[in-house]
C-alpha cells in the first residue's frame, strides 16, 4: 500500500502543479516560501554552474557556444538552446542580484526565473550524457542540477495531503473493479494465498524500486504482471482476453496520449499564447 500510493501519489502531484502552474503562474512556478539560504544557493549553483563550464571549456565550447553568445541570446517560451547558456546564466545571476525573497520579484519576473532555471537544467541534463566529461565531472554536474531546481521541483503540503485523500477514497469506492480483475480474470483458475504474496511482494519491491530511482511505472501493470507469472509457475494458465486487452492498453497508451497532448498544445500555442 505505501510504495502504490507513493508511485501513484507523485504522478498526481505532478498533475497538479502542472494545473496550478498553468493557471496562477504567479503563485506556482517557483517556491514562494524559499528561505534566503535556498535562494542563494539556487544562486551560487548557477555561478558553480558556468565556472564548470569555464573549466571544461575544451570539451564544451562548441557544443555551448562559449564565448560566443550575445546577452540578448535569451531562450525562448518553448525551447532551451545549449548555445545560448552563457546568456541565460548572466541574465538569471541578474535576476537574482540582491533576491531574499521570491515574493518580491514581480510575477512576470518569477515565470522568468523559471525558465532560465529549467533551460540551464535540461542543458546541463544533455552536457552530463556527452561523451568526454570524467565521471567526477558528471557527479558535480548531477549535484549543480538538485541545486538549481530546488525551488522550482516542490509541492505544496496541502496538494500533497490531497492527493493522498484522493488516492485513499478512490481506492475506498473504486477497489472492487480493480480486485475482481486481478484476482479472477487473469488466470484461469482463482488465486492461492501463495499466489497473492508472492504478487504482492515482487510489486512492492519492483514499485519501491521504481520510486528510489524515479522510473515511471504503472503500479497495476506491475502488480497484474506479478499475478500472472505466478499463474504460469503454477501452470494454472491464463485468460487471454484479458490479458490481450491489458497488452492492447499498454501499446496503445502511450502513442495515443502522446498524439492527444501534442495536438492540444499545437492548438494552445496558435490560440491562446
Amino acid at each position: 500500500s505505501f510504495v502504490h500510493g507513493s508511485n501513484d501519489g507523485q504522478k498526481g502531484i505532478g498533475l497538479i502543479m502542472l494545473v496550478l502552474i498553468g493557471i496562477v503562474p504567479a503563485q506556482f512556478v517557483l517556491d514562494l516560501n524559499s528561505t534566503t539560504y535556498q535562494i542563494e544557493r539556487t544562486r551560487d549553483a548557477t555561478l558553480h554552474l558556468s565556472q564548470f563550464y569555464q573549466r571544461n571549456e575544451a570539451t564544451l565550447g562548441e557544443f555551448l557556444a562559449l564565448g560566443k553568445a550575445q546577452d540578448g541570446d535569451l531562450p525562448e517560451q518553448f525551447s532551451c538552446n545549449p548555445q545560448q547558456t552563457e546568456p541565460t546564466i548572466n541574465a538569471l545571476l541578474q535576476s537574482l542580484k540582491g533576491v531574499t525573497e521570491y515574493r518580491s520579484l514581480t510575477p512576470e519576473k518569477r515565470v522568468e526565473v523559471r525558465r532560465y532555471l529549467l533551460c540551464l537544467d535540461d542543458t546541463a541534463k544533455k552536457v552530463g550524457k556527452l561523451p568526454g566529461l570524467q565521471a567526477r565531472e558528471k557527479a558535480d554536474l548531477d549535484k549543480l542540477r538538485k541545486d538549481l531546481t530546488a525551488t522550482t521541483e516542490y509541492a505544496p503540503f496541502w496538494v500533497i495531503l490531497a492527493v493522498a485523500l484522493a488516492l485513499g477514497l478512490g481506492t475506498m469506492v473504486g477497489w472492487k473493479r480493480v480486485v475482481l480483475t486481478i484476482g479472477e480474470k487473469i488466470g484461469k483458475q482463482g488465486m492461492t494465498y501463495a499466489q497473492g504474496m508472492s504478487a504482492q511482494i515482487t510489486a512492492a519491491c519492483a514499485i519501491g524500486m521504481a520510486n528510489i530511482f524515479s522510473l515511471p511505472v504503472s503500479t497495476t501493470h506491475v502488480l497484474s504482471s506479478g499475478v500472472a507469472g505466478t499463474m504460469v509457475a503454477n501452470k494454472s494458465g491464463l485468460q487471454g482476453g484479458t490479458v490481450r486487452t491489458i497488452l492492447l492498453a499498454w501499446v496503445l497508451t502511450l502513442p495515443a496520449t502522446v498524439g492527444l497532448s501534442a495536438a492540444l498544445f499545437w492548438l494552445a500555442t496558435k490560440f491562446i499564447v
